[in-house]
């Protein structure tokens, strides 16, 4: 008897071994953030997960399903984004009247082979959008370009859809993956004037641009910084506003992740700390919602 277990002690390991191969307990997980307006409730490879804004940094890496279906108006929406170990894939949707006069973004991240390289790729539907990188025209989409490191404002036109902005962070080693759907226009047909009508010039009224801020990658846990420095705390949102000056009306500069922790500056203004949010960057977030390390 003692001599069949050993026999079959090996086998027992061995099993074992591939079992942990396909199951890594000490694997990295990914980020996952939906939000919506209005609210939507969100459905997550086939799982109800609840309403947004809906946050999670424990999910498993891979080919994800989203769906969000608006609470007022029942309208829905599904789509697919890749998950990466160690990113936070962002996924946004404004619902309109009719799913075409609707507008949404999605951004991930793809690992790079080379950890010194940053790239976009830009997707849109329609195709062939016209897309402006900070203010500069990159073409038309499809995109796929090297780009430095760093906050980026991206801007959509096309004839007969509305102007979308969206801005996003790229971070060394990795491509940003935007994805852009957007939204049709509502064409005002000019009126044809009568014989006795008097000239005129019909305005045309100009669409408003959608101007989404994306959260800034979640920091990984091993990231070390020197006191003194600023922890964000748990908000409402899954996030925190980084404002050009201290106020509710300082211009909306980015959002970062709670948990998240940044080289304070010290500033005479009381309920606002000044953050370095971006290696070289800096401005204001609430002392609500943040807590100074000393």
């Amino acid at each position: 008897m003692r001599s069949r277990f050993l026999r079959t002690l090996p086998i027992l390991f061995f099993s074992i071994i591939l079992a942990g191969c396909q199951l890594n307990p000490f694997a990295k997980k990914s980020g996952l953030q939906v939000s919506a307006h209005p609210d939507a409730n969100v459905i997550v490879n086939g799982k109800p997960v609840g309403k947004t804004t809906y946050y999670d940094d424990s999910l498993t890496p891979g080919s994800t399903t989203i769906q969000m279906t608006a609470i007022d108006s029942g309208q829905s929406w599904e789509g697919k984004v890749n998950l990466v170990s160690g990113t936070l894939t962002t996924v946004h949707r404004e619902f309109g009247a009719t799913p075409d006069k609707s507008h949404s973004y999605s951004l991930s991240f793809e690992k790079l082979a080379n950890s010194k390289d940053s790239s976009v790729s830009i997707i849109t539907l329609p195709a062939n959008v016209s897309v402006s990188i900070d203010g500069k025209p990159a073409g038309f989409a499809p995109i796929n370009a090297d780009i430095a490191p760093g906050p980026h404002v991206f801007s959509f036109t096309s004839p007969g859809y509305q102007d979308k902005i969206v801005n996003g962070a790229v971070q060394t080693g990795y491509r940003l993956v935007l994805n852009v759907t957007m939204a049709t226009m509502d064409i005002v047909p000019t009126p044809t004037p009568t014989p006795l009508a008097t000239p005129s010039a019909t305005l045309t009224p100009k669409p408003t641009s959608a101007v989404d801020i994306t959260p800034l990658p979640k920091q990984a846990t091993t990231s070390a910084i020197t006191k003194p420095y600023v922890e964000i705390l748990s908000t409402p949102t899954g996030w925190l506003k980084v404002r050009e000056t201290p106020g509710l009306n300082g211009v909306e500069l980015a959002k970062v992740n709670p948990g998240d922790k940044f080289a304070y500056k010290e500033s005479e203004t009381v309920g606002w700390y000044n953050i370095e949010y971006l290696k070289g960057s800096w401005g204001f977030v609430s002392s609500q919602y943040a807590k100074l390390v000393k």
